[in-house]
């Protein structure tokens, strides 16, 4: 008696194990579905890698806007964007604080910018 409860406990226990194994996470059941748990249809997954390479695609977009705008000169400014989300931040070094007024409003109009965050300091005069 004691060999069969232990023979049925064990199956069981591996009924159990493949069902829980075959069950697809929430995130894929619902995306088949078509919504998630805010109604909204879920977006393809992305791997880092692609994540990384538009942001420096579109910071490199802003950068190059920059470079072409007059006033600009002589300005060390670095460009950290997020392709996703449109955001944009410039940090660095200026001459004067019309170069950062002129570097803002620059940033912006590059298609995709949706948000500027100026990071940009008055390079100290030794």
């Amino acid at each position: 008696m004691r060999t069969t409860y232990k023979a049925v406990l064990w199956a069981f226990a591996g009924w159990l194990s493949t069902v829980a194994l075959a069950q697809e996470p929430a995130s894929n059941t619902s995306a088949q579905n078509g919504a998630t748990a805010a109604g909204v249809a879920s977006q393809p997954e992305v791997s880092n890698k692609t994540v990384r390479a538009a942001n420096r695609l579109f910071a490199k977009k802003v950068h190059q806007a920059l470079n072409k705008t007059k006033g600009l000169a002589g300005a060390d400014i670095a460009v950290f964007a997020n392709a996703r989300t449109g955001e944009v931040v410039l940090g660095g070094f200026i001459d004067s604080q019309d170069q950062e007024h002129i570097a803002t409003e620059a940033a912006g109009k590059v298609p995709g910018v949706k948000s500027v965050t100026s990071k940009i300091v008055l390079r100290p005069q030794l």
